[in-house]
């Protein structure tokens, strides 16, 4: 006995029973199954050892012609005709492959021919050519996959379309078209999100026209693309700026985050569209109220949220799952994002992580359980749980003790505390996410790191331990050797605790925190004032230059006005 497997449906299948437009019964088309993973490597690493070899020779046969624009156009296209002559004339997968790379050569030298006389001011002309050439050839090949990947790579360059075409006539360099896109992008990026909005809205009354189902590649391929160059712009944003604390730069926290400017009301509207499509479709609207409710306030701070709302919410109500989890992974990325930039003061981002809070605790109590109607209540007694807001009083009061207790022990080390000052080895200044401060490296002697490291062998638990550090007449501290159990320190020396953080022993802490954009002067810094009880607590007072003077953080000077030129 065979039995047959029913095929998946695709997500507009059920839609397009409800409006009438295929019959109830009607089942999905068979589909053949997909090869696996290894078997596609596989065969593409075989098409580039056929590709490269003739593209080699290709190059030494066309050296000449491929240096001009009308030569290497027109080899472009012959390439293309190639790849779509083989995508059609064959079903093989090796076949397909191979078309595959034949395009994505096409491609390069189509791009090449536009840059052969490279100036800033055909960058629009360049990027826009190369967007109908990818367009062009994804409408043409027959393959479904085919399509999708070169929907991917015509999103992306429809995003560095216009901050080049805007480069065009500024006369900007290159690399200044490149940083441009990133302030360009939450703009023009909401365009390329809208058009797949409006395609999955009308999806189901437009698939019966013969264009449909390579528009719905495309547009869906491009909402993919689309997310997956916001998140290489993050990833790029924390790898060339993170690095970056704001003692580097004179304008952190200078921005009001609290602006509102035409391009937060775009996203912001973005956002309230999106809500109102999707509010209609879903039954179970209360928590849907809170996600957009913090939607909108992160449109202050989120340049790209009302694109990713979009996005994430025309996918949710046309069930295209995966495409909702790549746009909320996204969005968790620009959130987390969000406390790393240097523009705002970290008081203000604080403000706003705190007012989001705040706002979603009644929203959270109007929703914390389904309501009892009368039909279904009963006679029988209801036990009452402990009340919640008596246990949240119970744990405000322990926090907030456990907080004025750690500070009234610090305050006594201040006071009563020895001064001492320590060799340190200090890093740059960052702005992290406990906001700014420089981080700290202690030097140890060989003896004491070999003790250590032996400590952390034997006892991986252990992550305190005492050292006794000998004091020169300058109160300079030398660490010499680790504490016996319950030894006192001796004249002229003192105990001082060492603690691991994150892999490393340091003294007391690893970091010193500053006011924001202030820690440039602290970068001369060679000592840590210390003040140190017998007992062996102790507490970072302070930084010290060479000489042991302090150094207090301090504001970088903004950069001169330029002068007036002489008449």
């Amino acid at each position: 006995m065979t039995t047959t497997t029913q095929p998946p449906a695709p997500a507009w299948w059920p839609r397009a029973q409800a409006e009438g437009l295929l019959p109830t019964d009607a089942l999905p088309p068979a589909t053949p199954p997909a090869p696996s993973w290894i078997v596609l490597a596989l065969s593409f690493f075989g098409a580039q050892l056929v590709l490269w070899p003739f593209l080699g020779l290709l190059a030494m046969t066309l050296g000449n012609a491929l240096s001009s624009f009308s030569g290497a156009l027109l080899t472009s296209l012959v390439l293309a005709a190639a790849a779509i002559w083989l995508l059609r004339s064959s079903q093989a997968l090796f076949a397909e492959q191979l078309g595959f790379s034949l395009l994505l050569a096409a491609q390069a030298l189509w791009l090449w021919a536009f840059v052969q006389d490279f100036r800033s001011e055909t960058l629009g002309t360049v990027t826009a050519s190369l967007l109908a050439f990818q367009a062009a050839l994804a409408w043409i090949v027959p393959q479904a996959w085919l399509r999708r990947l070169l929907g991917v790579l015509a999103s992306w360059t429809f995003l560095f379309l216009p901050p080049w075409a805007a480069a065009q006539g500024a006369g900007q360099p290159y690399l200044g078209a490149i940083f441009s896109l990133w302030e360009s992008w939450p703009r023009h990026t909401l365009l390329l999100a809208g058009a797949w909005a409006v395609w999955a809205h009308c999806e189901g009354r437009w698939l019966t026209r013969p264009w449909a189902a390579k528009l719905r590649d495309l547009l869906e391929s491009a909402a993919v693309g689309l997310l997956l160059a916001l998140a290489l712009q993050i990833v790029l944003r924390y790898v060339l700026l993170g690095a970056r604390g704001s003692a580097d730069d004179p304008q952190a926290g200078q921005a009001l985050l609290w602006a509102w400017h035409w391009q937060n009301a775009l996203q912001a509207g973005a956002v309230l569209v999106s809500a109102g499509w999707l509010l209609q479709r879903w039954p179970r609207r209360g928590v849907l109220w809170l996600v957009y409710a913090a939607a909108l306030v992160a449109c202050l701070g989120v340049p790209s949220m009302g694109v990713i709302v979009v996005l994430a919410s025309f996918a949710a109500g046309t069930n295209r799952w995966r495409l909702f989890w790549l746009a909320l992974a996204v969005a968790l990325m620009e959130l987390g994002n969000f406390y790393y930039a240097l523009q705002w003061p970290l008081q203000d981002k604080a403000a706003a992580l705190g007012i989001v809070g705040a706002a979603m605790v009644p929203m959270l109590w109007w929703l914390r359980g389904p309501r009892t109607s009368p039909a279904q209540a009963t006679s029988a007694p209801v036990r009452t749980p402990w009340p919640i807001t008596l246990v949240l009083a119970v744990a405000g009061v322990l926090a907030l003790g456990l907080v004025q207790w750690d500070v009234q022990r610090k305050e006594a080390v201040l006071a009563q505390g020895q001064k001492i000052y320590l060799p340190l080895q200090p890093q740059d200044p960052r702005s992290l996410m406990q906001g700014d401060y420089m981080a700290l490296r202690f030097a140890y002697p060989a003896a004491v790191a070999e003790a250590l490291d032996t400590l952390q062998a034997q006892q991986p638990w252990q992550h305190r331990v005492l050292a006794v550090a000998r004091l020169d007449d300058r109160g300079v501290a030398q660490i010499e050797r680790l504490a016996r159990p319950g030894e006192t320190p001796q004249a002229g020396t003192v105990l001082l605790p060492l603690k691991r953080l994150k892999g490393r022993w340091v003294v007391v802490t690893d970091a010193f925190f500053f006011p924001e954009g202030q820690g440039r002067p602290l970068a001369a810094a060679r000592f840590g004032e210390f003040r140190v009880l017998a007992d062996g607590q102790a507490l970072l007072a302070g930084l010290a230059a060479a000489d042991l003077t302090a150094i207090q953080p301090g504001k970088l000077p903004m950069p001169p006005a330029p002068e007036a030129p002489e008449d």
